[in-house]
């Protein structure tokens, strides 16, 4: 495990607070959504909000009714609604990004260029942290088409020296297959997939795998990990990864093997996984990507709970190009006080075991994804 001397990543400060409110409320220049909700809650956020604490309060989402808004907004408007006048003109590149559309109609973000760069360059800090190697080609498992995950991991591989072999999958489709019951098309769907994902291991160098939790948790049985055997790393993103699932994939089908996760949407950003070390006992914890991205767990009165403790998933996007603030995301998720080697290096509160209730307490279909 390496650890860089400088980190890229920072706590949240009040002026990254007030620079991205005076950004997004610009009377001139702003985001169209959050300049006509500032006029209509009457908050006059630009010149009252003066700390993160202000930004709750004032600019927070405030309940279920302004968060549904916002997410309707999301889906039928026109994407540049949510992004400032300025950075239309004069950011750069926008990626215009999906959710997978898991909860309704998918939503619509952007990905500026300020922030892709800063991913970049945070996320070659977390892979080398976990040892994962350059040099190599990768195989993404995965949404591609208007899902970031795919353009990240594509941009993760070139970026650090290899290229990226992708399977495409409609996480949409296999929602469906499961809701409506059609339990064939979805099995033979998921063959599919996996029938692609041995034609490219029996062909390419494979050194680095990306999928989703989901898949890696078919993978042993499905594929056999004897067809990945030149596997250097894996890497996941998605939901939950429960901690025997964890400690399998690391112990049982591919030791000594780093396995890390990835944690984040579309619309939010992404955080990653704390390097693994012992204490974890095989508990996925994530660090918050700050500044860019805030990730609160909170009661349901919104105030966040004590270390150790569970709550709701709540995010503060601060970017460029967008800015979500506060959104309650459906996720559950423990309040974790930073430790082990990483612990002075990202020092603000992380997120452990992260799960949807819909998916392992309700009757939601999880399909792929």
């Amino acid at each position: 495990m390496r650890c860089p001397s400088e980190s890229v990543l920072r706590p949240v400060t009040d002026d990254d607070v007030r620079r991205t409110v005076r950004l997004h409320l610009d009377p001139d220049h702003g985001t169209p959504y959050w300049l006509e909700r500032d006029r209509r809650l009457g908050t006059n956020a630009l010149e009252k909000v003066r700390s993160l604490q202000d930004a709750i309060t004032l600019i927070g989402l405030k309940d279920g009714a302004d968060q549904m808004h916002f997410e309707e907004a999301s889906r039928r408007a026109p994407l540049e609604t949510f992004v400032p006048g300025s950075v239309l003109t004069g950011g750069g590149p926008l990626w215009a990004a999906q959710t997978g559309g898991t909860t309704g109609p998918a939503k619509h973000g952007t990905w500026g260029a300020r922030y892709w760069a800063d991913i970049l360059e945070f996320s070659d800090e977390f892979l080398d942290l976990h040892g994962v190697p350059r040099d190599c080609n990768w195989l993404f498992i995965g949404p591609m088409g208007p899902h970031t995950t795919g353009r990240l991991v594509v941009a993760f591989a070139e970026r650090r020296g290899g290229m990226c072999f992708s399977i495409d999958l409609d996480p949409r489709i296999v929602k469906i297959f499961g809701e409506e019951g059609m339990t064939a098309a979805y099995d033979r769907y998921v063959r599919h997939i996996w029938d692609q994902v041995a034609e490219v291991v029996r062909a390419q160098n494979i050194e680095v795998v990306f999928c989703t939790s989901r898949l890696l948790d078919m993978l042993p049985e499905r594929l056999g990990t004897e067809a990945l055997a030149g596997v250097r790393a894996i890497v996941h993103a998605g939901t939950t990864m429960e901690p025997e699932a964890h400690r399998q994939l690391r112990e049982e089908f591919f030791p000594g093997v780093p396995v890390v996760g990835m944690y984040g949407t579309s619309t939010t950003g992404i955080s990653w996984q704390k390097p693994f070390e012992a204490e974890d006992d095989h508990r996925v914890v994530y660090v918050p990507c700050q500044p860019h991205v805030a990730l609160d767990v909170v009661d349901e009165h919104g105030a966040e709970v004590a270390f150790g403790e569970e709550g709701r998933v709540r995010v503060w996007r601060l970017t460029d190009d967008a800015l979500v603030p506060g959104f309650w995301e459906r996720d559950r998720a423990r309040r974790v006080r930073p430790y082990g080697v990483a612990a002075e290096l990202y020092p603000w509160p992380w997120l452990g075991d992260p799960y949807s209730p819909e998916f392992t307490e309700g009757h939601r279909v999880e399909g792929v994804y």
